[in-house]
């Protein structure tokens, strides 16, 4: 048996309750994980942002209803391993995604996960950064390889240092590409810590006077117009919207226009990006940040500070139950 965080439904404050279930097994591919932290994904908490739920709100409800155990990425250490899996053993610290389309199932002593999507955890990354990079860091590289950036390129990423954006400014350095990043104020200077060569404050700076042109934008944070962000297109450049939030307007102006393009994980979840992860984790060309640490307890709250309070990266949280 084990102790897992279940959905119940309802309003946030009564969403989740802790529950002794049986503690998974893993098939021949899969491996079971001692869960230390997990982290938060938009996945997670869509549904609890207004009464008139967005579609990617009621796909999740659909993969992820009540009764269900949320949470789609893990840090901790291999307890069981199928009989397929043979680069693995118990004890192994590791990382990765855990099962389904969607990849719920995290928020529990012991998560599963597939070997394809299962990684060593490095001695520089913390059991709390480990936590916090499949899914995002699958994104910011997917994202990168829609708009085809290429070394000595111009990138503006528009919410840089968001849970998503702040790796994407991480591999875009990487790349050798020369940055812009937009965000609020209070985080101009950890944009500029990550690597940004430029950046602007889109409370108080004028973006459309500030705002160059550029090979590659990238929209992540869902909160500007897609159209505002085109006009600062060079002229064979590209817009890619990232993530649930821009993938209606992105998904129709590809339409219209080659130069306009949208990428979230779960619509396309290819092995590369895994693979890529991996290699820029063994570089240690990556370091993701950590807003706060809730226990798994605190969730609610966890969840209430992502929606109020726009964190700086991510957010873990601690399996203590």
């Amino acid at each position: 048996m084990m102790k897992a965080m279940v959905y119940r439904g309802g309003n946030l404050g009564n969403a989740f309750e802790v529950k002794e279930i049986k503690r998974p097994i893993p098939k021949e591919h899969q491996i079971l994980v001692k869960v230390n932290y997990s982290s938060l994904n938009n996945v997670d908490y869509e549904r609890f942002k207004g009464k008139k739920l967005s579609l990617f709100a009621r796909a999740t409800l659909l993969f992820g209803g009540k009764g269900k155990i949320l949470g789609g990425e893990v840090s901790g250490q291999v307890e069981a391993v199928g009989e397929q899996v043979q680069n693995f053993k118990k004890g192994d610290e590791v990382f990765g995604q855990t099962l389904g389309f969607m990849a719920f199932g995290a928020w529990a002593e012991y998560a599963l996960l597939e070997k394809k999507q299962t990684v060593l955890k490095p001695s520089y990354l913390s059991y709390e950064e480990a936590a916090v990079l499949a899914s995002a860091s699958k994104t910011a590289i997917g994202a990168l390889c829609t708009g085809q950036l290429q070394s000595g390129q111009s990138v503006l990423i528009y919410g840089a240092s968001g849970g998503v954006g702040h790796l994407l400014v991480c591999y875009a350095k990487a790349l050798g590409a020369s940055i812009t990043g937009v965000c609020s104020q209070r985080n101009l200077k950890m944009a500029t810590d990550l690597g940004c060569d430029r950046v602007i404050d889109y409370q108080h700076d004028d973006f459309e006077k500030a705002a160059g042109k550029d090979d590659l934008i990238l929209a992540v944070n869902g909160h500007v117009d897609l159209k505002i962000l085109k006009a600062h297109l060079k002229k064979d450049g590209i817009l890619v919207g990232v993530g649930a939030s821009y993938l209606p307007a992105s998904f129709l102006q590809s339409f219209f226009s080659k130069r306009v393009r949208y990428f979230s994980y779960f619509l396309k979840p290819r092995a590369a990006y895994y693979n890529e992860m991996q290699m820029l984790v063994m570089k240690k060309e990556i370091k993701p940040f950590i807003d706060k640490v809730y226990p798994i307890t605190q969730v609610s709250q966890a969840i209430q500070y992502v929606m109020n309070e726009h964190p700086q990266g991510k957010i873990a949280l601690r399996m203590h139950f």
